[in-house]
């Protein structure tokens, strides 16, 4: 039997929230890790949890300060054209 196809939106449950949180954290974290390692590419993830507790990810070479500095360089305009 297949996985059921679940609709993105807000989970209305705290505890649900925090649960499904912590499920998929080390997924996305994995996630960013591989493809810093495959694309060479400089990566900072900074995440809050629904209770407020920071986690961090960067990738293989990167610099939390010069990653964010870089971004910190580009125009509204050029923000806008990568999301």
């Amino acid at each position: 039997m297949g996985r059921v196809k679940l609709t993105i939106k807000r989970l209305e449950n705290t505890n649900n929230r925090q649960v499904t949180y912590s499920k998929r954290r080390n997924g996305i974290l994995k996630k960013a890790k591989e493809l810093s390692i495959l694309c060479d590419i400089d990566i900072a993830l900074i995440m809050f949890s629904p209770t407020g507790k920071p986690t961090l990810c960067l990738g293989e070479r990167s610099n939390m300060e010069e990653v964010i500095a870089r971004f910190a360089q580009l125009t509204p305009q050029e923000r806008a054209k990568r999301h």
